[in-house]
């Protein structure tokens, strides 16, 4: 080989939601990948790349990959398409789009799309034909992920918790404890997280691992605890008994970043405010101020002096400081009592609260898991109440970096003066597509997003969401379970033959750069979104594809002097922070402060983070016809369902396994590798048992990914539900909850 014959680019691996975002160096002969290794980043630590990097080119040159356009010529799910041309695509697409705007409107027509963590710009290319056409964009936070923004919402006013919860640590300066809370980044994260993880332990950070499994992560921890599933408020209020008990709260901390020192009124939950005292300012929120032994309405001088405790009477009207409500309600939660709901030793309960009040510095880690239950809102806010009233909660900024701050405007509302899409949550779509609530969807196109297979309730979509679909379009690099449903199914580049901008991982920025030339007819999401959008009259607002959508996303002045060339053979870092810079914390709450106490949601009993039992999980005073909790946990081995068709990662996990604990197996009369039926009234699966201590008695996880024809009967999701929780509808959006399911097993004997 002539090394003029080889060329090696760099390019970035948006494989995994964009959160490990692996630098890659992809060498090329002949227009072929042959190789793919780690490149560089300005901190030499962060180069890396992971099993699923390397299985990427097999991904790119998979003998399934779907080659040309095919329209259905069979039954919806029989998977009898024939092959079309691109044009012909169009022109049946266009013509059905426009057919059913004519009948139901246009936001009749829904786009579902998966997560923008894996390439921006072809996520907003979707965002704004949807925009441009006024018809619905179908958003996929509800897909196990709604849950934490929910209560993010609520007690920080972010989206996202991690700016006020990390602290330093993607910085390396790392805490003396990190709690890392229903979240296994040693295989969900193992590059970005796991690595600093690792690192923070051997210089002496103590690191403890609170989940129901006993994780990869687990393992590497100095301390586990171990919990059932759904109880993680109840943990929260039971580590508050023991710091409030011990005096070990942060007083000043309180005071000064959260509505702690505010008054409620005790005859109906809602906060006192200036006009129940006779002040002019009638929305005023008004404390009890210690110096002149008075009601006050809040002000930055006297807010230091406010009253956290006891009951008092105003005008007639008994209050108590929102605080003393918190402390109240944990009183209630002695580590007995929570030991009994949790199944965490009360010994562990106390030594833990005890802990996180004695620490100077603890960094409560977490992610989307432990919010994937009915109540997972609570949960978040549950947990990041302990961070608050310890004075564990910071900003982003001190992380040293500007964050990045992407142009989306031009793709959320492509023209400024006439309004843009509808926007529908994921589960919320059910009812849109079953019963027209609150409006019809009559057409749906599905992009990076294997629907069927990863949502919810799997019977309820073959059965009737599907069949109430008018026209259904699928993008996909193979014929995976949902795109089998479609009815004109379009073959997409892998994301070494097309070009994306990717702000991961934190503090870096990357060109997902195109390495190689689309193989067979496939197109990039863009260059498809381009095409029908000239075919429509839309032409001008895409021009120069994948490159104009970079540069225009990249438009905005955190991202001053870094361009899409500067991005082509290394990555950036984001602008750094002056030396001793030193930014307030703000929250974009009604208060403008960390809300122990949320006050929209008095009518709902959930204005404080109760513990709620979970839904239908078999768990506390619930009796269920199914004993035993279902959870699905992540692998190593997949992001999400993409991979699990990969032959070199398939070999080394090859069929999917339920994990169930010995004591209920031996019950059972199941034996390790014993095939097994997991089932409830919503329907069954088949495949083979794995006994294991890793989960407790009466819970079950069976990882989530396989494909639906990758059991022997059934799949995870035909045995969960779609039941919407009405707060998380009110806040943001409601969360499918994959982690709180009952179900049974049962050995599945011969002929049976």
């Amino acid at each position: 080989m002539k090394d003029a014959e080889l060329k090696i680019i760099r390019t970035a691996c948006p494989a995994h939601c964009g959160i490990d975002c692996c630098g890659i160096l992809a060498h090329v002969k002949d227009g072929r990948i042959i190789k793919v290794e780690p490149a560089d980043f300005p901190n030499e630590r962060d180069k890396r790349i992971c099993l699923r990097g390397l299985a990427s080119i097999d991904i790119t040159y998979h003998p399934d990959r779907l080659k040309y356009p095919l329209k259905r010529v069979g039954a919806r799910g029989e998977g009898k398409f024939e092959r079309i041309s691109w044009e012909e695509a169009y022109d049946i697409i266009i013509q059905n789009f426009r057919k059913i705007a004519d009948k139901h409107g246009w936001r009749s027509i829904g786009w579902v799309l998966g997560g923008p963590g894996a390439g921006t710009t072809k996520f907003g290319a979707y965002l704004r034909i949807a925009s441009l056409t006024q018809s619905t964009r179908v958003s996929a936070w509800g897909y196990g992920d709604a849950g934490l923004p929910c209560g993010s919402r609520i007690i920080f006013g972010s989206h996202f918790p991690y700016i006020y919860l990390f602290g330093k640590f993607w910085q390396r300066q790392y805490p003396d404890l990190l709690i890392v809370w229903g979240t296994n980044p040693a295989e969900s994260m193992p590059l970005q997280t796991m690595r600093k993880i690792l690192e923070a332990r051997e210089i002496g950070t103590q690191v403890v691992v609170i989940d129901p499994r006993f994780t990869v992560t687990a393992s590497k921890a100095d301390e586990y605890i171990g919990l059932k599933p759904s109880t993680d408020s109840a943990l929260a209020l039971g580590l508050m008994n023991v710091i409030f008990e011990k005096n070990l709260h942060d007083v000043d901390f309180i005071r000064q970043h959260t509505n702690g020192p505010y008054l409620v009124r005790l005859d109906n939950g809602k906060l006192l405010r200036g006009k129940d005292i006779g002040e002019k300012k009638a929305n005023a929120y008004i404390i009890w101020d210690e110096k002149s032994d008075s009601a006050k309405k809040v002000r930055r001088s006297n807010v230091m002096d406010a009253r956290l405790t006891r009951e008092f009477e105003i005008n007639g009207i008994k209050c108590k400081p929102v605080l003393q409500l918190l402390m109240d309600l944990a009183k209630e939660y002695t580590p007995e009592k929570t030991e009994e709901i949790t199944g965490v030793p009360a010994s562990l309960i106390r030594k833990l609260g005890e802990k996180i009040g004695l620490t100077k510095n603890t960094t409560f880690y977490t992610y989307m898991g432990f919010t994937r239950t009915y109540h997972g809102d609570i949960s978040l806010r549950s947990m990041a109440t302990v961070a608050s009233i310890t004075g564990n909660v910071s900003t982003s900024f001190t992380s040293g970096y500007v964050p990045a701050v992407l142009n989306w405007d031009p793709f959320l509302k492509a023209v400024p003066d006439k309004p843009s899409f509808h926007r529908l949550g994921i589960l919320n779509l059910y009812d849109a597509v079953i019963s027209g609530k609150p409006y019809p969807i009559r057409a749906a196109w599905f992009a990076f997003i294997n629907f069927l297979n990863q949502c919810v309730n799997c019977n309820k979509l073959i059965k009737e969401f599907y069949p109430k679909l008018e026209f259904i379009v699928q993008t996909e690099l193979f014929m995976t379970p949902s795109a089998r449903y479609a009815d004109i199914v379009l073959p997409v580049c892998s994301f070494y033959e097309f070009s994306d901008f990717l702000p991961h991982p934190y503090p870096y920025l990357q060109l997902q750069q195109k390495i190689i030339e689309p193989l067979y007819e496939s197109k990039s999401d863009v260059t498809i979104v381009k095409e029908l959008a000239e075919r429509m009259g839309f032409g001008e607002y895409f021009k120069g594809g994948e490159e104009g959508m970079i540069d225009l996303i990249m438009d905005h002045p955190s991202l001053e002097g870094i361009t899409r060339e500067t991005l082509k053979n290394s990555a950036k870092l984001l602008r750094e922070l002056p030396e001793g810079s030193n930014f307030p914390l703000n929250f974009s709450t009604p208060s403008g402060k960390i809300e122990l106490y949320a006050e929209q949601l008095v009518e709902d009993g959930q204005a404080l983070p109760v513990y709620l039992e979970p839904i239908e999980a078999p768990i506390g005073s619930k009796k269920t016809k199914y004993p035993l909790t279902f959870i699905q946990g992540h692998t190593r081995y997949r992001t999400h369902s993409m991979f699990a068709n990969v032959s070199p990662i398939k070999d080394l996990s090859s069929e999917p396994f339920v994990e169930i604990n010995p004591i209920d197996a031996v019950a059972r009369n199941i034996q390790d590798g014993d095939e097994v039926i997991v089932f409830n009234d919503r329907g069954r699966m088949i495949l083979k048992a794995k006994l294991t201590e890793s989960v407790g008695p009466g819970v079950i996880n069976i990882t989530e990914g396989w494909w639906i024809d990758q059991f022997k009967k059934g799949s995870v999701n035909h045995l969960t539900h779609d039941i919407i929780n009405p707060v998380q509808n009110k806040i943001y959006e409601p969360n499918m909850h994959m982690n709180d399911v009952a179900v049974e097993i049962i050995k599945k004997e011969e002929g049976v």
